[in-house]
């Protein structure tokens, strides 16, 4: 019973679909000067061609078919010569142009109405005068399907259309041929189908040319400086050295390693592009891999912050996608050396959202220009790794001759896709030890041909291991990993690794045992104070001799001032923990809910926005942290931001529904909010 209007449903759908095609586009207001002006561009460079061949087309005609054919009809003759001058001298115009510098070709469409109205107009008269000629209307026909492929605003094929049509109606009826004929009733049929067709075609060929001139024109508008190296590439498509070697240029400096100064992280490269070219008697290489490291200051500290990308596609195409990521991430780095605000911001805050500046450009190519990533940095006095991963292969851990996969938990895809955002952005840190190796590499590490026979056939590594032996049997040293993995198969990808290591002069992590030993002691019987007194007496004397870092003895501190109710010193001894270990991710949601209990007992509101800072990093760290998004909600009711609160309740209730206290949270916020 519900088949029929179901039915009617489906067909009206597809009805409003076909007729969605001639709407009038929102963008046209916006963009029709300069859709115009690409229009112009697009018709001078038919200009040449379409003269030369208008030149001879109707010569065979003129001279003999013609005359054979219709000899009653003498005016044909010109017809085709007058075509055939008109092209003649537009090559001279053209050529005015080319040699003298006389601006002749600039009127592109105005080139393009004066042939295409001399060819359509023409024809389309005088085949209406011999419309029982099937010969001659198939003639006209080919004229109407050529004027779409002509670039035209769309105004200009419905005016050519409907001059045809009166042109060769009229014609047709002030002549009267003989239509009553069989071959004559066909042929008009034909030529009926073929005003439609070109009709049609003219409207859905011009709204592609629409469509992708505003998506063309918006990229290059919100991202000018890629657009010119990328237009830089284009202008040499024709010459394929020559455009790989442009890019290969641009590239180059791109890929940078900043290592100035003493510094207790070391960076390393190696990158072997799959494709090798020459260029003027020189070697170059290509690819999609990328790799740069730069030092940078954040809240007083030194980091270094690097990336590794993959772009999708081969040679000219992933060295394009490298070539935006590149371009972007140094701007990235330029603007945090520049700006002490940016500088301010905590390593998570400046990861993410250098990410999301990354993922924000690459959206705008549709999906046609997608890369993996691992966009990180490091601290140098604490070894704090902080990395994102996008759907790169993992990084490798050597410690002590033993190489171990890293953050296996990452579930971020390649920027450039558009629902990204769908999965949380999340800040992976890891603490290195003195002596430690981070090796990052692109796929092309894994992507080895173990065996190729004669029809071309390989057989591909599958086993993601194979990098980690290869890593261990080169004791880390990155020239040697390879050779080894050459030795193992044949590269068939870019390869591209980066190694972090952390070198410190002297290892910064320093506790008193025996101090913590005997403060320990003193605890357990319950007297905090004394212990408090030897471990804060033990660290001082730490610092006094240039031993800063004793987070084992500053989180005792930070967990006996607690037990005697003095929060804000228990929050600043948490905060050293944090400070000296930033990689205790588990420690910032304590550290967060002591300085709450701090402005309980002071209300102090800045105590509060320490809290809420402490809260934010972990919520990069660690998104779906229950007991923090609860505590955050908290703080920002506190703080009077109940907007925020609201929605992090809201985020905390989709991943734990029922939690009361969720829900005697939201009660407390709704009697805020009244």
């Amino acid at each position: 019973m519900s088949f029929a209007p179901s039915l009617t449903d489906r067909l009206r759908s597809k009805w409003n679909l076909f007729l969605s095609i001639f709407q009038a586009d929102l963008d046209r207001a916006s963009f029709q000067k300069e859709y115009i002006q690409d229009l112009q561009r697009q018709a001078r460079s038919l200009q040449y061609p379409g003269a030369i061949l208008g030149i001879f087309v109707w010569l065979g005609f003129a001279f003999g078919t013609d005359q054979k054919l219709h000899p009653e009809f003498p005016e044909l003759f010109y017809f085709r010569i007058g075509f055939s001058i008109l092209s003649l001298v537009s090559v001279g115009l053209f050529l005015l142009d080319t040699f003298f510098k006389i601006p002749t070709r600039k009127y592109g469409l105005e080139f393009a109405y004066l042939f295409l109205g001399y060819l359509v107009l023409c024809t389309s008269f005088f085949t209406g005068r011999i419309a029982d000629d099937p010969n001659y209307v198939s003639g006209l026909q080919i004229a109407l399907i050529t004027m779409v492929f002509v670039p035209l605003p769309l105004r200009s094929y419905y005016i050519l259309l409907i001059f045809s049509l009166i042109a060769f109606i009229g014609s047709a009826l002030f002549y009267a041929p003989n239509l009553s004929t069989v071959q004559a009733s066909y042929s008009m049929q034909n030529l009926g189908i073929a005003y439609l067709l070109t009709f049609v075609f003219s409207v859905i060929l011009e709204r592609y040319r629409f469509v992708s001139f505003v998506s063309r024109f918006k990229i290059l508008e919100s991202n000018k400086e890629i657009s010119e190296k990328m237009l830089q590439i284009q202008s040499l498509k024709e010459k394929q050295d020559g455009d790989y070697f442009l890019t290969a240029l641009l590239l180059s400096p791109l890929i940078k390693l900043d290592q100035t100064g003493s510094s207790s992280v070391k960076v390393e490269f190696l990158l072997d592009q799959y494709k090798k070219f020459s260029f003027k008697d020189k070697d170059y290489e290509l690819g999609g891999d990328f790799l740069s490291a730069y030092k940078i200051q954040l809240q007083e500290k030194e980091y270094t912050a690097f990336i590794n990308g993959d772009a999708m596609g081969k040679s000219i195409q992933g060295a394009g996608g490298a070539l935006v990521l590149g371009s972007v991430f140094n701007s990235i780095i330029s603007r945090t050396r520049l700006s002490p605000d940016i500088q301010n911001r905590s390593p998570e805050r400046w990861l993410k959202e250098a990410f999301m500046d990354l993922q924000n450009v690459f959206e705008t190519f549709d999906g046609f220009m997608l890369v993996s990533a691992i966009l990180g940095i490091v601290d140098h006095s604490s070894g704090t790794l902080y990395y994102i991963n996008a759907e790169h292969p993992w990084p490798v851990l050597y410690r002590d001759g033993k190489a171990t996969f890293l953050g296996l938990e990452s579930n971020i895809r390649k920027l450039g896709i558009s629902d990204m955002f769908g999965n949380k952005i999340q800040v992976q840190t890891f603490r290195l030890m003195p002596g430690d190796t981070v090796f990052c590499g692109s796929d092309g590490r894994d992507d080895l041909v173990l065996e190729e026979d004669f029809s071309g056939k390989r057989i591909i590594n599958e086993d993601e291991t194979e990098f980690l032996n290869s890593v261990e049997e080169s004791g880390g040293d990155i020239k040697t990993i390879r050779k080894s993995l050459v030795r193992k198969g044949k590269l068939s990808d870019d390869l591209s690794i980066l190694s972090i290591s952390y070198v410190p002069s002297r290892n910064p992590f320093m506790e008193d045992k025996n101090s913590i030993f005997e403060a320990d002691s003193l605890a357990q019987k319950g007297d905090f104070l004394g212990a408090i007194r030897i471990l804060e007496k033990s660290v001082t004397q730490n610092q006094s001799k240039g031993l800063v870092q004793s987070p084992q003895a500053a989180k005792l501190l930070s967990k006996w001032y607690d037990k005697i109710s003095k929060f804000k010193e228990s929050a600043s001894w948490a905060e050293k923990v944090l400070d000296w270990d930033p990689s205790e991710t588990e420690f910032l949601f304590i550290t967060s809910i002591l300085w709450k209990k701090a402005y309980v007992s002071s209300r102090n509101l800045e105590l509060l926005r320490s809290a809420s800072e402490l809260g934010e990093k972990l919520r990069v760290r660690q998104p779906n942290h229950i007991k923090n998004l609860i505590n955050l909600a908290d703080i920002y009711r506190l703080l009077g931001n109940f907007f925020r609160s609201k929605k992090l309740l809201e985020e905390a209730s989709l991943l734990s529904p029922g939690d009361p206290k969720i829900a005697e949270l939201k009660k407390k916020l709704d009697s805020s909010n009244s």
